[in-house]
């Protein structure tokens, strides 16, 4: 009988976690300021656990973020791969997503899958204590969280929760996460700013915020820069979150150098950031090029930026077969320019190191301070 995708898949159940609305409803109803000790204390027992926790995320929307999250994941859960290969300790990557489209299970080739619920199995584990159902992809170091529509459960029961218990509600994720996150080298969740309420999830969880931005305009620009003071608003339920790293995505580059469109637009970000008495180090060199072509026909075949690039080569094999797989064509009918994917995939795996690079740096100096 032949293979199906779910013949390659595994769903993980955590059942044995401890109650994160039992923490949350401690917290009196009418919250105020005089519980602020209350709650640091909880921030304090859960902080140490989420440092492996990257937050993926814009100040506008359309700016590559479900891209540069998945691809992250991808890639980060190949280098966990080839460390286990050399007999090295590897851990896998999660990946989750709390936005409502569930845009990431596209890029992982999971949205046909019988295990995409749409998010309904997360939204019970956040807001309702229920299991976390993970999805053991067919990438051996990769796990993903189905999202999708049932996202918004969560974030109509977040806002009766912050009614009744005030900001101690936007702590449910990390509590959560606090829980499974020595099972990971990273975690890796993917939210923007559309509904504040999972928008503030997502910070409070997150310790590393790495933010891509792929329009010129000044909006975006703001926008991402906004993005940097936000980190800084919310001290109360995240101490210590803060900007890794900010990216660019979609410029052009000539003979590996970046043109003047991005130059002129790094320069705009370094002033709107010192603006806001940010430092502009956390601008990335690296950047991925333009490519929303490719971007689309990898989204399309449900493969990652490195995975299409050995397609497009022809040297991908396909796990279902066991086979090397026909190389891709765009919807044009002509074969997908190989160098050129590969050039994107580079792109993104010199992206990955960059980020990773810059957290590790910040884990310690959060090690030190807390020492």
């Amino acid at each position: 009988m032949q293979k199906t995708l779910d013949d390659l898949l595994e769903l993980a159940s955590f059942t044995d976690l401890k109650s994160r609305l039992e923490v949350v409803r401690r917290f009196p109803a009418h919250y105020e300021d005089e519980h602020d000790d209350m709650l640091a204390e909880v921030v304090r027992q859960i902080r140490p656990y989420l440092r492996n926790v990257i937050g993926v995320t814009i100040g506008k929307g359309g700016q590559g973020k479900t891209t540069l999250s998945s691809n992250m994941a991808g890639m980060l859960a190949a280098e966990q791969e080839r460390l286990a290969k050399q007999g090295k300790k590897a851990l896998p990557i999660l990946h989750l997503e709390l936005d409502l489209q569930g845009d990431g299970l596209f890029d992982f080739g999971l949205v046909r899958s019988k295990y995409n619920d749409q998010g309904a199995g997360f939204a019970s584990a956040v807001t309702n204590d229920a299991p976390l159902h993970v999805i053991k992809t067919d990438r051996q170091f990769l796990h993903v969280v189905a999202a999708g529509a049932h996202n918004a459960r969560i974030a109509d029961s977040l806002a009766s929760l912050l009614a009744t218990h005030g900001r101690a509600a936007h702590l449910l994720l990390a509590l959560l996460l606090a829980q499974i996150s020595h099972l990971y080298r990273w975690i890796v969740i993917d939210f923007s700013p559309g509904d504040r309420g999972l928008q503030q999830l997502g910070l409070a969880a997150a310790t590393h915020l790495t933010a891509p931005l792929m329009d010129s305009d000044n909006a975006s620009v703001r926008g991402l820069a906004n993005l940097a003071v936000l980190a800084k608003s919310t001290r109360k339920t995240n101490p210590e979150l803060g900007v890794a790293a900010m990216c660019f995505m979609g410029f052009r580059k000539v003979q590996g150098q970046p043109t003047s469109d991005l130059t002129i637009v790094w320069e705009k970000l370094r002033m709107a950031l010192q603006r806001h008495n940010v430092s502009p180090d956390v601008i990335l060199d690296d950047y991925v090029r333009e490519g929303r072509v490719l971007a689309k026909e990898a989204r399309n075949s449900g493969m990652l930026a490195h995975e299409f690039a050995s397609a497009a080569a022809g040297q991908w094999t396909d796990p279902l077969t066991g086979e090397v797989a026909e190389r891709p064509r765009d919807e044009n009918g002509r074969l997908i320019e190989a160098k050129r994917a590969l050039d994107i995939a580079n792109d993104h795996a010199a992206m990955a190191r960059a980020v990773i690079t810059r957290v590790r740096t910040r884990n310690l100096q959060l090690k030190e301070a807390t020492a």
